[in-house]
């Protein structure tokens, strides 16, 4: 049995080495990605989007039959919810060919008994949403260049680049941490709701990205029973029915139609 540290040690050095090639292969390790980790993860799975008010929530991967669906809970703060988009990228990757030449190589580690695969998937989360030389050319340019800043400095560049990163600021100390570039041990123990204070009682303007904006969407549903309305094999009010939870915006769109149908009838009579 693999001792604990052990195997966060091997779970981290192997994410990190696949978001490396990741990036590498797909954008380059020199900008963050920020919101676009959503529109990435819907070019390789299906996206539905929950509202669950359950803290302990975040997501998951789900595959059938060939066909990939990832789940994200939009009953978090936007950081939150980007950092668990990449987090089920992770799981998708080993899922599909995402990860390349490395696919095979990475399940053969990956699936051993004694593999921390949360671990793994946190840390590829933050390894891609903050690629390393990205993140030490930004801290180093808010800290002025300082090797070794004062708390209010490092404070305050953890908040900048939680910002242009779009991340959550207790990942953002944490991924610091681990590069050898935050040396303040108290700021790593931070919290995500202490950050939240902090930032609160700051000049800092408050950021939409702290703010929760909660909705249903299911794109893929919704398409097929678009197609199956226009194939007139669901009438106006069923496909509402079935819509009425997977995405209630489209859903109240099929009932307008219907409505204004039968307004028309009425006026037509």
């Amino acid at each position: 049995m693999m001792h604990n540290s052990s195997a966060i040690a091997l779970a981290e050095s192997v994410a990190e080495n696949i978001a490396s090639t990741f990036l590498t292969n797909y954008f380059g390790s020199d900008i963050f990605i920020g919101a676009d980790i959503e529109r990435i993860l819907a070019e390789q799975a299906n996206i539905i989007y929950q509202d669950v008010a359950d803290p302990k929530y975040s997501g998951a991967a789900v595959s059938y039959k060939g066909t990939h669906f990832i789940a994200l809970n939009t009953h978090q703060t936007l950081r939150a919810r980007y950092y668990s988009a990449a987090h089920e990228l992770w799981h998708l990757g080993l899922d599909t060919n995402l990860f390349g030449d490395n696919h095979n190589k990475t399940l053969k580690i990956t699936t051993t008994p004694d593999f921390d695969t949360e671990r793994a998937a946190d840390h590829f989360a933050a390894a891609v949403m903050m690629p390393k030389d990205a993140i030490i050319r930004t801290w180093y340019k808010y800290v002025h260049n300082y090797s070794k800043p004062n708390r209010q400095l490092a404070q305050t560049a953890i908040i900048r680049v939680a910002n242009v990163s779009s991340m959550p600021y207790e990942a953002v100390a944490r991924r610091l941490s681990e590069l050898d570039l935050l040396l303040s041990t108290s700021l790593v123990r931070l919290t995500e709701d202490e950050w939240q204070a902090i930032v609160s009682a700051s000049s800092f303007p408050p950021s939409p990205l702290d703010q929760v904006v909660p909705f249903k969407k299911f794109s893929h549903y919704s398409t097929v029973v678009n197609q199956l309305v226009d194939h007139q094999q669901l009438s106006l009010l069923e496909a509402a029915q079935l819509l009425t939870y997977a995405d209630p915006t489209v859903a109240k769109n099929f009932l307008e139609r219907r409505q204004a149908l039968v307004d028309k009838l009425e006026a037509d009579d």
